[in-house]
């Protein structure tokens, strides 16, 4: 356990932070590529463009909702036919496809990504964990569901003001007017003119955290896991450990994983860890914010088989976006691990608490063992007792 300590304490407290786009994120990139070299046949550094700043983007969202409600006003055919094209914009980008963020200055950001070649080339296992840290808008994981509830109250707003502006539409040539619309998108103004506001306020004055627990953890796991898998090779998959940045920049790097998996079309499994520090080590059955995304079922079978050897339960992941999100959407075979309260809540969330202090190395091992496991069970195609019967079928 002496290497994930020293992981994580280069990852923390030698980087003042690892934020997206940063010279910090470069130089957590350049020690990670060096620390995951010895056990791969290839590996490297890629760059590529992310926004520096992704809530300035929901802020201009939001202020354009606001010229809809006003141009409402006057020309409700004109704002509904806007208004759907910002609203579907909008949930675009949660989709992870960018849309009017691509209008905004880029500056280059890393992933890491290393590579064993196995006897068959068209099975893909990845180990994945995010590199850069971010600015949580919440002081305790406890306020997620409180965000979770008011992302879905400010997506029903945008339903009905796009509604008024459709009925008022009609009206024109029918000569009806319904009275509730002056005062919904007068609403809708003062909603979505603070909302917009105050998500501007937290783009610059948003104090960045260390990561210790997210998600040097996960880091940390994954260079443990290819260590251990350099001593006893998978052999029936390629195996890919990818390091992505940019995660609190909608997801740049794993945008970039998934679009080369999907160019392959090799048979793909993912496995995320992130946050396993801490907290009782689950793998989740289910992703999503908006709509709730079922994971692999051949990961999540052959998760649940092994869970209680290495004291892990199912849970299902609504408060938070993982990194396994955007592949969850593009109906890739994933899982996360990740460490959970009894609330379905990450531990040591907020700033202030996301240090070194508060991560347990052994409970990062017993998730690195976990999800080694998980890819010898799936890779083998067998069912074992214990990790020793994997690892004599793969020798």
């Amino acid at each position: 356990m002496e290497t994930i300590n020293n992981d994580i304490h280069y990852l923390t407290e030698s980087l003042e932070h690892r934020e997206s786009a940063t010279e910090q994120e470069a130089q957590a990139a350049d020690y990670v590529l060096e620390r995951l070299r010895p056990y791969v046949d290839e590996a490297h550094k890629t760059g590529f463009g992310v926004v520096d700043n992704f809530r300035l983007v929901m802020a201009a969202y939001y202020g354009e909702l606001v010229v809809t409600c006003v141009l409402a006003f006057w020309w409700p055919t004109v704002a509904f036919f806007y208004g759907l094209c910002i609203f579907l914009a909008y949930v675009a980008e949660f989709m992870g496809y960018p849309v009017f963020s691509r209008l905004f200055a880029y500056f280059e950001s890393y992933s890491v990504s290393g590579f064993r070649e196995g006897d068959n080339p068209d099975r893909l296992l990845v180990f994945t964990a995010y590199l850069d840290t971010g600015t949580n808008p919440v002081p305790d994981a406890s306020g997620l569901p409180v965000l979770r509830y008011v992302h879905r109250a400010l997506m029903t707003g945008m339903v009905l003001i796009l509604a008024t502006c459709l009925v008022d539409s009609y009206g024109v040539y029918t000569d009806v007017a319904n009275p509730f619309t002056w005062w919904i998108r007068l609403g809708g103004i003062v909603v979505f003119g603070i909302t917009a506001g105050i998500v501007l306020l937290a783009s610059f004055n948003a104090e960045a955290s260390q990561g210790a627990n997210h998600n040097a953890s996960g880091i940390a796991a994954l260079l443990e896991i290819a260590q251990r898998l350099h001593k006893r090779r998978i052999r029936k998959a390629s195996v890919l450990f990818y390091f992505s940045g940019g995660h609190y920049a909608n997801m740049a790097g794993m945008r970039a994983l998934v679009r080369e998996i999907i160019s392959v079309k090799k048979e793909t499994y993912i496995i995320n860890l992130e946050g396993v520090g801490a907290g009782e080590l689950c793998y989740t059955e289910s992703e999503g914010l908006l709509m709730r995304t079922a994971c692999s079922k051949r990961l999540i079978d052959a998760a649940s088989r092994r869970a209680k050897r290495y004291k892990a339960r199912s849970a299902r992941v609504r408060d938070f976006a993982t990194a396994a999100y955007l592949p969850l959407l593009r109906g890739l075979n994933v899982i996360s691990l990740v460490g959970l309260d009894k609330d379905n809540l990450p531990l040591h969330y907020g700033i202030g608490e996301d240090t070194r202090q508060g991560v347990d190395a052994a409970a990062i091992l017993n998730a690195a063992r976990f999800a080694e496991s998980i890819g010898r069970a799936l890779v083998n195609g067998r069912e074992a007792t214990d990790e020793e019967a994997f690892e004599a079928a793969v020798e």
